[in-house]
């Protein structure tokens, strides 16, 4: 394994949570990748920075490239993108060091992971070695409570197991990286609103999916689950739901770099 320079939250998080994230993380919509797949004409490399388990990868097929490169710096994670046949070469790195020649990538893609790595070193970084027409997209899935009080509590309690050390998109520290910079376009962004039916047993996974969480001791991982399936059948109208909706927001953003003249 190259020695990364990785946020150590994730990097313990994420190859623990490896399965439960291939299992249980929502996809992304169809009218979110048509979206992104409108705004730049016939990419003939995209890379997907940050690819996870592959959930945004598999869904490039229909963008025409003819090199689809996930990069990815957590070993448990590359073992499920090996199972995507669309994906032309795998590479374990980070965003701070693209093997890759200066202006040679039309597309970088960073789906649910530039808030790890937001800073002034990644956007130099993707600056030189995106194409002058390149793009750099990111995009997220959240979760809407919909004013659900239950699912509002829950989240609350999920919540409160974040610590310092991680990164939270949510807050969206991650932009504050693209003021007073010179790299890129200023950004725009899309919104797509979905829902995702989920059996109990899929939820907890995917709340064990989430870094900050998998890396708790087993013990604290179960005492966890219990207090969530105690919030749920405490709400009258989820007792006895053995499945039901997660709504979704997806949130699109892109830019493009901004080249020297000299």
């Amino acid at each position: 394994m190259a020695n990364h320079n990785i946020n150590p939250i994730a990097a313990e998080g994420f190859e623990k949570a490896a399965q439960n994230y291939e299992q249980a993380r929502p996809t992304y919509p169809d009218d979110a990748m048509e979206f992104i797949k409108s705004i730049h004409d016939k990419p003939n490399v995209i890379v997907d920075l940050g690819a996870g388990t592959g959930k945004l990868t598999r869904l490039l097929g229909s963008m025409g490239a003819q090199e689809i490169i996930a990069i990815e710096p957590v070993a448990a994670m590359r073992e499920n993108l090996k199972k995507i046949p669309i994906i032309t070469k795998i590479i374990d790195g980070t965003a701070e060091h693209i093997p890759f020649d200066d202006s040679s990538i039309d597309i970088i893609i960073c789906a649910q992971s530039f808030h790890w790595f937001a800073t002034h070193q990644t956007l130099t970084e993707l600056n030189r070695v995106l194409k002058s027409n390149g793009l750099l997209i990111l995009i997220w899935n959240t979760s809407d409570t919909q004013g659900a009080q239950w699912a509002e509590n829950i989240t609350k309690y999920v919540e409160s197991f974040k610590t310092n050390e991680g990164s939270d998109s949510k807050t969206m520290k991650w932009k504050e990286v693209f003021d007073n910079q010179n790299l890129f376009s200023s950004l725009q962004q899309k919104q797509f609103s979905h829902k995702r039916r989920v059996t109990r047993d899929l939820a907890f996974k995917l709340l064990l999916s989430m870094s900050f969480i998998a890396k708790l001791p087993s013990e604290e991982q179960t005492k966890f689950i219990d207090n969530v399936k105690k919030m749920l059948n405490d709400a009258e109208e989820m007792r006895n739901a053995d499945e039901f909706d997660i709504h979704l927001d997806t949130n699109v953003y892109w830019c493009s770099p901004i080249k020297s003249s000299s």
